[in-house]
């Protein structure tokens, strides 16, 4: 028989809650968590809450983590749990899963979602996922193989928030993150690839100008010109943007004026600077204020 959603479960449940792996779990939360890191967390919206985390956790354990006998943990509840064909087919399917951050192509709306990654097709059977994710969203999973080409997406997958762009998209393969890498980047644990003027002013410009002049710094810095914009062409395309009914508009033109980048940090780190920009920016159906300053009023206890 073929490897179930079931299964896929029971496994997972295994993993997060065995006693045997009680010791190796907290030393696997230390490096997925990055506990030793002394730069402070500032989770994305929605990212942080402890449920997610530990989703995003156990799917990284399952499948990532090695044991000292080398063996990742989805491999030895499997060896526990199941005989015979069973065995085969679990065992099978945990050493063929992969990590992806893939393009939705289509659904069917009913149980499966069909991802490119390239060349690549992947049928992803989740009824969630099918119900949910429109064409051309972008999803980072762990994708467990089944019979019939089709596959189940592992524990802590994840809407990716940013547009992907046909640019980017014909080199998607240079993009593949590892789920720690995901993990920092929520986190906004991301490096600043050795611009050091990026350690001088704080992570969130109060002005639009200033977020501008940090933009500008850095892209100087790393040779990128596309992005050196003046403060009205940024605060031009900014307002442009905030009238479309495309969330992710603003940021796959972002992702057009790059080009390429050398990873996905790399890349995360523009869009986290084009970020500031537009939380910068002055909005004048809101009465001049900037999506920073209403934010704060909302967070503000009433």
């Amino acid at each position: 028989m073929a490897f179930t959603a079931s299964q896929l479960e029971e496994i997972s449940a295994w993993c997060a809650d065995s006693r045997d792996l009680a010791a190796h779990r907290r030393v696997a939360q230390s490096e997925f968590f990055g506990e030793e890191d002394g730069r402070p967390v500032s989770y994305w919206e929605g990212a942080g809450d402890q449920t997610s985390r530990q989703r995003r956790f156990l799917g990284w354990f399952m499948f990532d983590f090695r044991l000292p006998d080398d063996r990742r943990p989805a491999q030895v509840g499997v060896e526990l749990l199941y005989r015979g064909a069973d065995l085969v087919e679990a065992l099978e399917a945990v050493r063929r899963t992969r990590f992806v951050l893939a393009i939705v192509r289509s659904t069917d709306g009913r149980r499966s979602s069909f991802l490119e990654l390239e060349e690549e097709r992947f049928e992803v059977r989740n009824p969630i996922w099918a119900r949910m994710l429109s064409r051309g969203s972008t999803v980072v999973a762990h994708l467990v193989p089944v019979r019939n080409r089709c596959w189940l997406a592992g524990p802590g997958w994840l809407e990716w928030p940013v547009g992907i762009g046909p640019n980017m998209r014909r080199d998607l393969k240079k993009f593949q993150p590892n789920p720690i890498e995901i993990e920092r980047l929520m986190q906004g644990r991301v490096s600043d690839g050795g611009h050091e003027n990026l350690r001088e002013i704080p992570p969130q410009c109060l002005t639009l100008e200033a977020a501008v002049a940090r933009l500008t710094t850095a892209a100087t810095d790393a040779g990128r010109p596309e992005l050196v914009l003046s403060v009205e062409e940024w605060r031009a395309l900014v307002l442009r943007h905030m009238a479309d009914t495309d969330a992710n508009a603003y940021f796959s033109e972002i992702i057009g004026r790059i080009g390429s980048a050398t990873s996905v940090e790399d890349l995360n780190l523009w869009l986290g600077l084009v970020n500031d920009i537009w939380n910068a920016t002055p909005q004048p159906d809101r009465g001049g204020k900037t999506a920073s300053e209403l934010s704060t009023l909302w967070r503000t206890p009433r």
